[in-house]
């Protein structure tokens, strides 16, 4: 059986395209639940040069297949937030992103991450709770959790 290449990095120029395609085939559900920016091509050209945020990919034997970004909205404790490609949730590969990216975040000197996460959404809050993340605030009126975790 061939040996899988998993590969984590930031997410670069000439990701977009096939990111583009990746966020717009998102299930209709997941779009209901990951929407932390605009989908088009002009946006993600524009995330490729932040200077204050993170974006990564992850990618399976040259496919990209996750998106995950560390985001300050003007505060010093970056936002986690991530997708997995259609066809590839349930499979442990947005556990293995989220691990990812919690450690890249201590690497890049964060001692805390925060997310939001609505309630409905049981498959990401259960890997978030896998990883360690407590709920530390909830919000009732739009049925959404944000979580904490120490690094």
């Amino acid at each position: 059986m061939k040996e899988r290449v998993l590969i984590f990095r930031p997410l670069r120029k000439e990701d977009i395209d096939e990111l583009h395609e990746l966020l717009n085939n998102l299930s209709e559900r997941a779009k209901l639940f990951f929407h932390p920016h605009p989908f088009d091509k002009k946006t993600l050209k524009e995330l490729c040069s932040s200077e204050r945020d993170h974006y990564f990919v992850l990618i399976l034997d040259g496919k990209i297949i996750g998106y995950s970004m560390l985001r300050l909205f003007h505060y010093t404790v970056p936002s986690l937030g991530c997708c997995i490609r259609n066809g590839y949730e349930n499979r442990g590969y947005g556990t293995l992103l989220v691990r990812w990216t919690l450690e890249e975040a201590k690497r890049l000197g964060y001692k805390e991450v925060i997310l939001h996460v609505y309630e409905e959404n049981k498959a990401a809050r259960r890997i978030y709770e896998k990883v360690g993340f407590k709920i530390i605030k909830r919000n009732d009126e739009k049925k959404e959790l944000r979580m904490s975790i120490t690094l």
